[in-house]
């Protein structure tokens, strides 16, 4: 997206944020590089080193050992990138992935792989190798004779790891993909691209888990308490999930869908003397086992503006998710909190907690016991203060929020979509003002009206005015609405408009996309909104309720009556005046 509603929203404005895939397997010790601390979890066998192995050293395991090489010749993709697990037991965990390219869908990709216990004298390990293969919600893992595996013979993760550099931006496996910044307009096509992959009047909870339950982390206790909060249409598991997962799934969610996400905290490489102090991000997948670091340069314009407004509660379940200045752009949570429509909750450790290697840890178990209580809790109604406190109760670390503590005490689940109304709307209106004096151009008639175009074309007149869609009876199934207009200005447009309410009371939150049709002033607009309620909702008599807001809206490239090409520029939800609101009208 290019024109993001969270920079329109917030003062002052966040710099243009730049998206960066940082494919960071952190440095094990046969690599020569630092590697993710070892750990004791109650006689676990945790990991002691994760790494990347370049192709040459892939190879030569492929030279010594006929049967990893059987398995890695029968892959009919190319070999992408390949990795090293050790663990606290010696044990060794080397694979493999085969793709056309990291950004293929789960499915297409393969990997390779071989655990080798550790050797004992000159005698050479029986050694054990197989194939895994992705799933369309986790993976599935068999040996070399195809039988599947419950269990893989592979050191169990942790709740977090320590990134071997100190400056993401700058480290020479970065790919950077430039984004334009506030100036341009928002990209039609992306935009409803997302917007037709939400599911419609659908509320989802979704647990992503960067592992699965063949390494041991099991995700249930969290999915159970969703489902028993009754809040939610599905509740939903994407186990050992990679960075496209993300970046298809997140967009198409709404202000009232819930994602937690199990993984690793990762953090900057602490020193000798000194524990981390620097949250970087999370681990996502590749290769079904081995990880990439997701921080905050990558996530940041994903979330930035989404259609409507989601996901509305992000749980970044790892440890010392919140670890320094929450703040800084590389911070997840800095980038994907937004005011009044999504906390994030991440948890923290106090220093004086030490793992057996010095350093605080926690374990994956507890993050999820923890985060499941957190879920109960709102299930009950009750605050995200609330729910922090007795996510954290009796634990040797705390969760904590993006969001300040009084609006934490404030801030609730909407009810469920069969009780959102206390009485179902029958009849309304819906009236979008939109005051764009200040805002927008158009373009000598171009051949396309998309983004390119505008930027290549010459300025013919400046737009001043307003539009103003009204559209009648608006269908609302809970918080979930939909529209056809009716009144305009100017006159003669034609649109469609679907949208959500995060609530009802007063700053509560309005989401909506607008898609204009094609030969009318507005034609083939893409509009998405965020207005805020300045109040609960005003009886005017007659079983009727008048709901006003104001806020932003963005708009994508458009054609006017006269074939211009228009550009308009972020626009405020009032009419002539900040107190001339746009309003939703019901009718019981």
């Amino acid at each position: 997206m290019m024109i993001t509603l969270s920079r329109l929203r917030n003062a002052p404005r966040r710099d243009p944020v730049t998206s960066c895939l940082f494919v960071a397997l952190l440095a094990c010790a046969a690599c020569g590089s630092a590697a993710t601390s070892a750990a004791s979890d109650s006689g676990l066998v945790t990991r002691t080193s994760q790494g990347p192995l370049t192709q040459d050293a892939w190879a030569a395991l492929l030279k010594d050992d006929s049967a990893l090489s059987a398995l890695a010749t029968a892959q009919k993709s190319p070999w992408l990138t390949a990795g090293q697990i050790v663990g606290t037991d010696g044990t060794t965990f080397v694979w493999a992935e085969f793709a056309a390219d990291a950004s293929a869908a789960r499915q297409d990709i393969a990997t390779v792989w071989r655990s080798c216990p550790k050797a004992e004298g000159e005698t050479k390990p029986t050694c054990t190798a197989g194939t895994a293969a992705y799933t369309a919600t986790g993976a599935k893992f068999t040996d070399a004779t195809n039988k599947e595996l419950t269990t893989l013979p592979i050191a169990a993760p942790q709740a977090w790891e320590w990134e071997t550099s100190t400056n993401l931006d700058k480290d020479n496996s970065t790919i950077v993909a430039g984004l334009s910044g506030d100036a341009a307009p928002l990209d039609p096509l992306g935009m409803l691209a997302q917007f037709n992959a939400i599911l419609p009047q659908k509320r989802r909870f979704i647990v992503l888990s960067s592992y699965g339950p063949q390494l041991g982390v099991d995700v249930s206790p969290i999915v159970h308490a969703a489902q028993q909060t009754g809040r939610f249409d599905s509740v939903e598991t994407l186990e050992f999930v990679r960075r496209s997962d993300l970046e298809t799934l997140l967009p198409s969610l709404t202000a009232l869908d819930v994602v937690v996400w199990v993984g690793a905290g990762v953090q900057q490489k602490p020193s000798k003397t000194s524990p981390p102090t620097k949250a970087v991000g999370m681990n996502v997948t590749r290769g079904v086992v081995g990880d990439e670091t997701y921080y905050g340069k990558i996530a940041g314009p994903l979330l930035d503006a989404p259609p409507l407004g989601g996901p509305g509660l992000v749980v970044l379940a790892g440890q010392n998710t919140f670890l320094g200045d929450v703040n800084d752009k590389a911070s997840l949570a800095a980038v994907w909190y937004e005011p009044g429509t999504r906390p994030i909750v991440g948890f923290s450790l106090p220093l004086g907690l030490q793992g057996p290697e010095g350093f605080p840890r926690i374990a994956l178990r507890d993050v999820i016991a923890s985060t499941a209580t957190l879920v109960s809790t709102l299930g009950e109604g009750k605050s995200l203060e609330d729910a922090i406190v007795a996510g954290s109760a009796g634990r040797d670390f705390t969760l904590t929020s993006t969001m300040a503590s009084d609006n934490r005490k404030k801030w609730t689940w909407s009810a469920s979509n069969a009780s959102f109304w206390d009485k179902q709307p029958s009849t309304g209106k819906l009236l979008l003002k939109m005051n764009l004096t200040k805002f927008g151009q158009c373009v000598e008639q171009l051949d396309t009206c998309d983004v390119d175009s505008w930027k290549a074309g010459k300025q013919a007149s400046v737009v001043n005015g307003k539009i103003a869609l009204e559209c009648a009876n608006p269908v609302f199934v809970g918080p979930y609405f939909s529209c056809t207009g009716g009144n305009t200005q100017p006159p003669g447009t034609k649109f469609t408009v679907t949208g959500v309410m995060r609530g009802r009371a007063t700053d509560d939150h309005l989401l909506f996309i607008v898609a204009g049709e094609q030969g009318g002033p507005l034609g083939g607009a893409v509009i998405i909104g965020d207005g805020q309620l300045t109040k609960d909702g005003t009886d005017i008599g007659g079983g009727t309720t008048t709901y006003s807001f104001d806020g932003m809206a963005a708009f994508s490239p458009f054609t006017d009556a006269s074939g211009n090409c228009c550009i308009i520029h972020p626009a405020v939800l009032t009419g002539d005046d900040a107190s001339d609101l746009s309003t939703l009208q019901l009718h019981n």
